[in-house]
């Protein structure tokens, strides 16, 4: 699975009520939701910056028809709200994931993409917050013009304790997606992607609707070296977030500025580093939060 499809792997399933019962506030659920989140708060703006590059993806694939592919990516996160929730908690902690799949385009026109993702992360001071997954993509999508591409796609994602021990949260994404780009001039882009998104869990408490629009610059600043500079507006809708407790209904407005900078190794090996900020706004006190992230990474990919 590339990074673009892990950019948006975890989109929708939200946070941990910390003000719930104690028993809701440690449950499995509930720190599988965080992990969810997580993914969605740290901006991962890597299938913007692949736009400019030799590797990219969709060049591969016409010019040397390798429709498998092959992702090992590692990274190590710090934040000063490990647990998207006030009061503030620091940590850092490291993921893995490993990525598979098939990529291809049908009649010249629809770009199909079929993969899996197994992914883990272990943190240094809050080990109850040490998740395991598994997840899925199936996405189709359209150049309807040059600067212009839609499409759909879905996302199944189950989330375990560490070791795959226990069950905590399974989720359905369903989403539709556009993505318009203008050149600015030989070495700078400007992107608008937008995503809305029905997302059905279990259990049932973070079940959402959500709609996420990203507006970024991309600048080639040397050969290989690419910098994204954007912001990510988010607006979430719960169906039933622990409303027997809080007798309120969770609507959450995020605002997520970030920077990001890849550099291409080579054709198969990429480092990075995103700085990520996150305000979001919601009617509930305890997931009312601000949360900052520094992101290094380093990511393998194969085609064949």
């Amino acid at each position: 699975m590339n990074r673009k499809i892990r950019s948006s792997l975890y989109t929708g399933v939200i946070a941990l009520l910390a003000s719930a019962s104690s028993a809701v506030a440690q449950s499995n659920d509930a720190r599988a939701a965080i992990s969810a989140e997580r993914g969605v708060t740290f901006y991962r703006p890597d299938d913007f910056a692949l736009a400019t590059q030799p590797s990219d993806h969709d060049i591969v694939l016409m010019e040397s028809h390798q429709p498998w592919y092959l992702t090992a990516h590692g990274e190590m996160e710090a934040s000063d709200n490990a647990f998207l929730t006030a009061p503030k908690h620091s940590d850092v902690w490291v993921v893995g994931a490993l990525d598979a799949g098939f990529q291809t385009t049908i009649n010249e026109s629809f770009d199909l993409q079929v993969g899996g993702q197994v992914a883990a992360s272990r943190f240094h001071k809050y080990s109850e917050l040490d998740t395991d997954s598994l997840a899925g993509i199936i996405s189709i999508s359209k150049q309807e013009t040059e600067n212009f591409r839609v499409g759909v796609d879905y996302i199944p994602a189950v989330y375990f304790g560490r070791g795959f021990d226990e069950q905590s949260l399974l989720s359905h994404d369903l989403g539709v997606f556009g993505r318009y780009t203008w050149q600015w001039d030989e070495t700078s882009l400007l992107i608008a992607y937008a995503r809305l998104s029905r997302q059905w869990t279990t259990p049932h408490d973070y079940t959402n609707t959500r709609l996420a629009v990203t507006l970024a610059c991309q600048h080639e600043c040397l050969p290989k070296l690419i910098s994204t500079t954007g912001v990510t507006f988010a607006y979430e809708l719960y169906d039933d977030y622990f409303e027997s407790i809080t007798h309120e209904r969770r609507r959450d407005l995020m605002v997520n500025p970030f920077v990001s900078v890849v550099y291409q190794l080579s054709d198969n090996a990429t480092l990075g580093m995103t700085l990520s900020y996150a305000r979001n706004y919601s009617g509930i006190d305890q997931v009312d939060y601000e949360a900052a992230g520094i992101i290094p990474y380093v990511e393998f990919n194969w085609r064949f």
